[in-house]
């Protein structure tokens, strides 16, 4: 089976909260259910197009796409049309950024490593910390 990165709910989110800011369980829970309501009615209430920008973390937009009047379904081969839709896309801000693009440590790189191969089926082959430099 595939080793997937860890998956993060709304109740780390909510515990984070909680140990931030003193409350307790239920109260962030509360919180944070509040702002991600909130966010994703702000989302929905987009006709056709809208921009929710968080100062320090990001930029949610709702974008429309264009119609494509000559697609076409894999499975069949047969030529479709496709209407126009709405999609959403995230783009995160400067410091999130800065952090995404920052390289990675050893430890991670290690774990990476170890993901691919196991995908591939193999052993993981011990390595010094060197030779993943190297990589």
């Amino acid at each position: 089976m595939k080793d997937k990165a860890p998956t993060r709910t709304r109740k780390d989110i909510a515990k984070n909260v909680a140990d931030q800011l003193s409350l307790s369980m239920q109260e962030a829970d509360i919180v944070v259910d509040a702002v991600l309501t909130s966010v994703r009615d702000t989302l929905m209430s987009a006709d056709p197009e809208i921009r929710l920008e968080v100062r320090d973390f990001g930029v949610f937009e709702v974008k429309m796409t264009k119609a494509k009047p000559r697609a076409r379904n894999p499975k069949t081969g047969e030529m479709v049309y496709v209407p126009p839709r709405r999609k959403t896309h995230f783009k995160p801000g400067k410091l999130l950024r800065s952090f995404l693009t920052t390289p990675l440590g050893l430890e991670a790189k290690a774990r990476l490593i170890e993901r691919e191969l196991q995908e591939r089926g193999t052993t993981p082959i011990t390595q010094t910390e060197e030779e993943l430099v190297v990589r």
